[in-house]
């Protein structure tokens, strides 16, 4: 994995190969099956409360320390893009954008995950370690071919 860079003052930038297609990896990121098995911040347990997958459509998920992450679409083109809004308790509940490039690499597809928003040094540097341990999970799960 390609360590964290920032393009600006508010965003937090990886990419990651991942060894699946690039419909598979997108589909890891909207089927709730998928995103409950690896979008689990510091393995707590995650439940998909809502999932609409379309512009302006929302998620809410509930962690097992009562917190929530909630967004909304911005940008759907599968399997190539997807946008969205990212608020939680890190953010102290303001929006932050994330933007995932989904890049076909043979039979790998990379991922360039953009955090915009996060104008604190602190901020980027935690998410830069969350988003990093998730991605970790996203492997395991594709790596492991497992049905979702």
């Amino acid at each position: 994995m390609i360590p964290p860079a920032s393009h600006d003052s508010t965003a937090l930038v990886l990419r990651r190969i991942f060894p699946a297609s690039r419909q598979r990896v997108f589909r890891a990121w909207i089927e709730p099956k998928a995103l409950e098995h690896w979008l689990r911040p510091r393995g707590m347990s995650m439940t998909v409360r809502s999932l609409e997958v379309r512009v302006g459509g929302s998620f809410s998920f509930a962690l097992e320390n009562g917190r929530s992450i909630v967004g909304t679409y911005l940008h759907i083109a599968p399997p190539e893009k997807l946008v969205f809004t990212w608020s939680d308790a890190a953010t102290q509940d303001w929006e932050t954008i994330v933007t995932l490039d989904f890049l076909d690499r043979g039979p790998q597809t990379e991922v360039v995950l953009t955090h915009e928003g996060l104008s604190d040094p602190d901020l980027r540097a935690l998410f830069g370690s969350g988003w990093s341990s998730l991605l970790d999970a996203l492997d395991s799960l594709l790596s492991a071919h497992l049905d979702f």
